[in-house]
């Protein structure tokens, strides 16, 4: 029997969009939810909050939306405003938190890809922590480099869970990237 205790949810804060909007936000409840029913002693460790608390702080937004508008040549990352390195600082903590779990859920919606959430599955990824890719981008390389599992929806991620909670023939860490991506299409 397969036990999760710290979830780390990864997913699209602000995916391609310019300066600060962010997308909808509300699978950072749903898959708590889908995991506490699953495994109701886990932990679920959303790394968003901070972020986006940083994110709404109206001069921090201003001076990324200054950036964003008209970006210099060449930006040396050292000299960028002080709420700006916060919040790289913040966003590094975060991420490094994927590798202290006992399993990464990385939701990818509609196609919309997420440097920050890449990021997340490499670190965890690269601490041994199985992933849970809940996306439709089974070709892109960086999704079945990282992921232990790739699944189309939150309905076939309840599933995986269940299988796992019951200790499932494809245990943490042991799917290939041809098992990760044929579990994606059954």
């Amino acid at each position: 029997m397969t036990n999760f205790t710290r979830v780390f949810i990864a997913g699209t804060i602000q995916g391609a969009n310019r300066g600060v909007d962010v997308e909808d936000q509300s699978y950072r409840r749903v898959i708590p939810d889908i995991v506490r029913e699953v495994f109701p002693e886990s932990e679920c460790f959303d790394p968003s909050a901070p972020v986006r608390d940083a994110i709404a702080d109206p001069e921090l937004a201003t001076t990324i939306r200054q950036i964003a508008q008209e970006p210099p040549s060449v930006i040396r990352t050292s000299q960028l405003p002080g709420s700006i390195a916060t919040l790289r600082e913040t966003f590094q903590a975060m991420t490094a938190e994927a590798g202290r779990c006992d399993l990464c859920i990385a939701y990818l919606p509609d196609r919309i890809p997420s440097m920050g959430t890449a990021m997340e599955m490499y670190a965890a990824h690269l601490a041994g922590v199985p992933v849970v890719a809940v996306t439709a981008l089974v070709e892109n390389l960086a999704v079945v480099s990282t992921s232990t599992w790739i699944v189309r929806d939150l309905a076939a991620l309840r599933e995986l869970l269940v299988r796992e909670r019951a200790g499932g023939s494809s245990g943490a860490g042991s799917a290939s990237t041809g098992s990760a991506v044929a579990a994606a299409s059954s």
